[in-house]
């Protein structure tokens, strides 16, 4: 059943004076780290309020509103921004149409600015990250607002034309209708003005100015407006807008889109939260040999602390000679005890480098498959898919290898072989787990949400097939519109799946890889 809402629309005036109301909380604040779901983009802030700026693209009716909790996942892109402070916050007066300028030092020293561009122009909505020499290097969906304008990753990036010339500011005749920003609704407010004695110039002027106080207004029928109704409304904040936006009707498949959305990105919070801990566990394990001359210097030094009190002098022998050390002797200090504790302590450490490397590893595999699960969530349109994921993860590991017919997978011939491509998450595990021979050669995207390709030929691949393959793999990622990718690929027998892991996780330790041009192909193709 469709739940029926009514529409709240984020017109050119509500969103400028939106922008005005957060560049003057939120400009000069730091950021501390951007998530994206599949409709939106949330923007945490170190402010002193404690808000997110939460961005609806997708989904729903464009719109900007400030709310407590951060929603989403990272995104590999946009993780860059992170730490980062924001430099400036602006926008196309009266248009749909702002952006945020973060400046971040990067680890050379080197300030980096980008700049996150949201463009909120309806069903055609979309945001755009864009570097310092202005071109896009990421984007948030496929629409492009001004059909004229070449909008990819790898372009510069230009703003959508203008669909009105007038303004609040400068107009040609006093018809609201025909200035920038004004939708319906707000035509018919400022004309109950001018129809009760304002004049269009007042009116103007009067709706201009209110569009720099930061308060908005629900008029009778719950319709927000930039403006006070010439009838009073109720007043509201940008804290309010949250509540009062338009809220999606509920499609049949979205409650199972939903709960799957949910699981995965609890899934790349909870592993992402676990990688932060053992960084902090490596970069600990990695002082084993400061450790280890510790122990080294006291050894070598045990004739001194034995018995010795206060502050000595001990010897250390280096590559650049004999140095002195100051030590300053505790109380009760046992130096022989000392000495095995951090030999003990350091040979711990030292075997810990290798067993949290292999554990970040691991870790990083289970955030690589929940963000391709959440990709996948993302682009599959039909309700059958979703369910077929959500059976799929309950079912337990098949005792035998059950065989699955090739029509399940996209099926092009390359070079002198053929090319089997998963369509989503669970053809993805069938073709590998089910179709596949362990000599057959494996491709996938290198850390990116991608198809898996089977590539299977009587005889040695070449590198023209290899360049083949990995190019429809690069054109079936989630970074298909860059204008390189990196794919990785091995024979099928060095993937494993591991037990108790979703469909389409994978993980390979022997492989080769290679940079492509993405290449497009027709999916329907059998």
């Amino acid at each position: 059943m469709c739940v029926l809402q009514r529409r709240r629309i984020l017109d050119g005036l509500t969103l400028t004076k939106a922008v005005n109301t957060i560049k003057q909380r939120y400009e000069g604040v730091q950021v501390t780290k951007i998530n994206v779901t599949e409709n939106s983009v949330t923007i945490g802030l170190f402010a002193p309020d404690r808000k997110n700026l939460h961005v609806r693209i997708t989904g729903g009716a464009p719109a900007l509103f400030t709310s407590d909790t951060q929603e989403g996942v990272p995104d590999p892109f946009l993780d860059r921004l992170s730490g980062g402070k924001i430099v400036e916050i602006g926008g196309r007066r009266y248009d749909r149409l702002f952006w945020l300028s973060i400046a971040k030092r990067r680890p050379s020293g080197k300030i980096e600015t980008h700049k996150l561009i949201f463009e909120l122009i309806g069903k055609m909505s979309n945001a755009a990250l864009v570097n310092e020499n202005g071109n896009i290097i990421w984007l948030f969906a496929k629409n492009n607002a001004d059909p004229d304008r070449s909008f990819f990753v790898g372009d510069r990036y230009h703003a959508p034309r203008l669909n009105k010339r007038d303004t609040l500011e400068k107009y040609a005749a006093g018809n609201f209708a025909d200035l920038l920003g004004f939708y319906p609704v707000t035509v018919k407010h400022a004309e109950t003005y001018t129809a009760n004695g304002y004049s269009f110039a007042e009116t103007a002027a009067l709706i201009n100015e209110s569009l720099t106080d930061g308060i908005f207004h629900e008029d009778s029928q719950g319709r927000v407006i930039p403006f006070k109704p010439y009838e009073d409304g109720e007043t509201i904040t940008i804290d309010d807008l949250k509540d009062r936006m338009y809220k999606p009707a509920v499609k049949k498949d979205d409650g199972i889109r939903i709960r799957l959305t949910r699981f995965f990105e609890k899934q790349a919070e909870k592993y992402m939260v676990l990688k932060d801990k053992l960084k902090e566990e490596f970069a600990e394990a990695e002082t084993f040999p400061k450790v280890r001359t510790k122990a080294d210097l006291l050894k070598s030094n045990l004739h001194l602390l034995k018995g010795g009190k206060g502050r000595v002098e001990l010897t250390s022998y280096t590559e650049n000679g004999i140095e002195t050390v100051p030590f300053d002797i505790p109380e009760l200090f046992d130096p022989n005890k000392e000495v095995n504790r951090l030999y003990r302590r350091a040979d711990k450490l030292e075997r810990s480098v290798a067993l949290l490397t292999s554990r970040m590893g691991e870790v990083d595999n289970m955030i690589d498959s929940a963000l391709e699960q959440l990709y996948y969530i993302e682009i599959s349109a039909k309700e059958d898919e979703l369910r077929e994921l959500a059976l799929e993860m309950k079912k337990s590991e098949p005792k035998q290898k059950k065989q699955i017919k090739e029509k399940q997978f996209i099926r092009l011939e390359i070079g002198g072989g053929t090319a089997y491509i998963g369509r989503n998450s669970v053809s993805n595990h069938r073709l590998v787990f089910q179709f596949a021979n362990p000599e057959d050669m494996w491709f996938h995207a290198q850390k990116i949400p991608s198809s898996h390709l089977i590539f299977r030929k009587s005889g040695g691949i070449t590198q023209d097939e290899i360049g083949q393959c990995a190019a429809i793999v690069a054109g079936m990622s989630k970074a298909k519109q860059n204008l390189k990718v990196t794919v990785d690929y091995t024979q099928k027998k060095n993937v494993k799946k591991p037990k108790n892991t979703p469909p389409g996780f994978v993980i390979y330790h022997r492989f080769r890889s290679v940079t492509v041009t993405p290449v497009h192909i027709d999916e329907n193709n059998d």
